[in-house]
């Protein structure tokens, strides 16, 4: 149940936001943004909020569903519409940003929701722990023992 209540969630927000982007400055059908978030919706729930976000941070995993968005929305809008590639760029850039910035909170509902036993430090991959040594000696140089050839 808390998959699909999730799922609902993704799917309502991206819905909006590809409507107001794709639909309303773009012109595009009401059944093709469906369609689009619908494929983004189940691709990036598997691949990013499934494998990434647990593993890694949140940075990354919206990272990823920018990138999966954006060829996702090339990829089925320019299969209608072969015309007009500078329109259809950055139809897909901006769609692919208005879905990473709802991923970025939804991602956020999921941490809190599915891992909260995780740590910080596992889920960030640039976590590095330096350790340090100290010692007594201000500089540690080795005396010399006096021979016969020093003197």
């Amino acid at each position: 149940m808390n998959t699909l209540t999730a799922l609902a969630i993704k799917f309502i927000a991206s819905f909006i936001a590809l409507f107001v982007i794709l639909g309303l400055f773009y012109g595009m059908s009401i059944q093709s943004v469906i369609l689009i978030t619908a494929v983004i919706g189940v691709i990036s729930y598997i691949i990013g909020d499934k494998l990434l976000l647990p593993r890694t941070n949140n940075v990354v995993a919206t990272s990823v569903d920018f990138g999966l968005s954006f060829l996702i929305i090339w990829s089925i809008v320019s299969y209608g519409n072969i015309d007009n590639y500078r329109a259809l760029f950055w139809a897909s850039i901006i769609g692919g940003l208005g879905i990473a910035f709802c991923e970025y909170f939804f991602h956020i509902y999921l941490f809190r929701r599915f891992y909260p036993q995780e740590q910080i430090s596992k889920r960030r991959i640039s976590a590095m722990h330096y350790a340090t040594e100290a010692s007594e000696e201000i500089t540690p140089v080795k005396k010399r023992q006096k021979t016969k050839t020093n003197r």
